[in-house]
């Protein structure tokens, strides 16, 4: 009898460990590190030709001017993409005459999204004597979704040239440049950070995906399908691009870089929640514990710690653009900021309270 139970035993437990080893390395099955596998994804998504609904017309090759307020112009231009379409270039700067220098906010846009930075900044250039620049953006198969693009970071790499060909008579600081955005345009302030240190003296990032292999789990479809177009496959099937447009592949070159880093979240942000920035933050602070830089965490809604024209001043006192009596006018002042160096414990740091 033993003999027979033995004999049947086998192949039964041979028959699992086939099964384990098999469900170990089919993508197709969720695990710790695969929070969906690419079948959780319906066809249908990826049916058929792409069509970028954040797609927009040329823009015509000229320069017009406008006060965005007391202190501040805007001037809407252009500029030649790296496709050879011609997209618009916005830049905000103070009304009147400058006697110096200025610093240069280059600003990414959000997903979708195109060159608003006039909007957001309001009368705070003129007000407080700065420069803010961005660009429509478009990656190598989406506009508004391009995710950290190669081709989108070079052409922002390009700023300072385009402004000078069209806007000749600004006076930029080329040694005071401050890369900032908010959700997929802080993924795009830290990349451009990283991989243009030159240019880029101070990053902020609010709210930003820094996994996008997580994140494309989590997008909306339209969102899902874009990244998947500018990859061209899932994180499975290509993980080096994925890797590439995520901030916390980076994180040893951050931890390691002198730029200032200022980053921002929210506690109430389902949009880029727990596994996202504080997870980068611990990951720069692990890489070097010396290596000072600023958190900011607060409550407020996905980016709503952003915009300088709703006197959302706290940031902008952060990189030094403004006093830090300025701090009193933010929208929420209230808010954990630590500034981290070789002492601080990150181990309770708070994320995303659902």
């Amino acid at each position: 009898m033993r003999a027979f139970l033995l004999t049947l035993m086998f192949p039964l437990v041979l028959l699992a460990v086939v099964s384990s080893a098999a469900a170990a390395t089919d993508p197709t099955v969720p695990s710790d590190d695969n929070e969906a596998g690419s079948s959780a994804i319906p066809d249908y998504v990826y049916a058929g030709d792409f069509s970028d609904n954040s797609q927009i017309a040329d823009s015509a090759r000229r320069t017009t001017f406008k006060l965005a307020g007391k202190d501040t112009i805007t001037a809407t231009t252009w500029y030649t993409a790296w496709n050879g379409r011609t997209l618009r270039l916005v830049a905000s700067y103070p009304r009147y005459p400058q006697k110096q220098r200025l610093p240069l906010v280059h600003v990414f846009h959000g997903a979708g999204g195109r060159a608003v930075c006039n909007q957001t900044f309001g009368n705070a250039p003129g007000q407080f004597g700065f420069i803010v620049a961005c660009i429509d953006g478009v990656g190598q198969y989406a506009r508004g979704y391009s995710y950290g693009s190669p081709q989108n970071l070079a052409d922002n790499a390009k700023i300072l040239q385009f402004l000078r060909a069209r806007l000749p008579g600004l006076r930029i600081d080329s040694n005071r440049q401050i890369a900032a955005g908010g959700s997929m345009g802080g993924e795009d302030a830290l990349l451009f950070g990283v991989k243009y240190p030159a240019m880029a003296q101070t990053i902020v990032a609010m709210d930003a995906p820094i996994d996008m292999s997580k994140r494309f789990w989590h997008l909306p479809t339209i969102r899902q399908r874009a990244l998947y177009q500018e990859c061209q496959g899932t994180p499975y099937l290509a993980p080096a691009c994925f890797a590439d447009r995520s901030p916390l592949t980076f994180a040893g070159t951050l931890a390691n870089s002198t730029q200032k880093l200022i980053m921002y979240w929210s506690v109430n942000d389902e949009i880029s929640p727990q596994e996202q920035m504080p997870t980068l933050a611990k990951a720069i602070h692990a890489a070097n514990p010396s290596r000072p830089f600023l958190i900011r965490v607060g409550n407020w809604g996905h980016g709503g710690a952003w915009p300088p024209a709703t006197r959302n001043n706290e940031w902008l006192a952060d990189a030094g653009l403004v006093d830090d009596g300025v701090r009193a006018d933010t929208k929420h002042p209230n808010g954990l900021r630590i500034e981290v160096d070789a002492s601080t414990d990150l181990t309770d740091l708070p994320s995303y309270y659902p």
